[in-house]
């Protein structure tokens, strides 16, 4: 066999290969990319104006829910789309009332402030201190340290108090090194002891 004829079969099957491994890259990203188009199609990624519940839900942050009054609506849905605001409108099921509720994601609370402001609503009201300390009240049974019949474990001279009602600290340590003295002279000091 002649060494040009084997280098010329050599470089034809190469370039076989080398087109078929382009042509099952290409086929592969087409693929891909017809799957990533065909996702993106049926999600409807709409991020601003009305939507459905289940659209809604699948948003992880918590739901915001304000109340309109029906004739508002469709000053409400003009404005929602200006300020880009995805909510829900939520009638109340066999009753034609004159308020609906509109349902949205905190992710929107300080937009959908802003909308029901320009209408005219007013503003909610901010919890105060007053509401939060309320919640933080005695319980009606409070629990004490001291039970009659077991004691609290003090000792009767320190349970001694001053006008205020605490024990002063230096009365203690006073308390504490009288304590102290009197278990030295009681104990037998270790090497004081007379040899036998």
């Amino acid at each position: 066999m002649d060494p040009s004829g084997e280098v010329a079969d050599l470089i034809a099957r190469e370039a076989l290969q080398a087109g078929e491994t382009a042509v099952k890259l290409a086929a592969s990203g087409v693929k891909n990319v017809t799957a990533l188009l065909l996702a993106l199609a049926n999600s409807n990624y709409k991020v601003v104006g009305k939507t459905s519940a289940k659209k809604l839900a699948k948003d992880p942050t918590p739901s915001s829910v304000m109340t309109l009054r029906t004739e508002d609506v469709k000053q409400f849905t003009d404005l929602a789309k200006e300020y880009g605001i995805l909510y829900m409108i939520a009638h109340p099921k066999g009753k034609a009332g004159d308020t609906v509720d509109v349902i949205s994601t905190q992710r929107y609370a300080a937009k959908l402030n802003a909308v029901y402001q320009a209408m005219g609503y007013p503003l909610p009201e901010e919890k105060t201190a007053e509401a939060e300390s309320a919640k933080k009240v005695q319980a009606r049974d409070p629990q004490e340290s001291v039970s009659p019949e077991r004691g609290s474990g003090w000792k009767a001279e320190t349970r001694e108090t001053s006008e205020r009602g605490k024990v002063p600290v230096r009365e203690k340590l006073k308390a504490l090194e009288k304590t102290a003295k009197e278990l030295e002279q009681r104990a037998p000091v270790p090497g004081k002891e007379p040899v036998r």
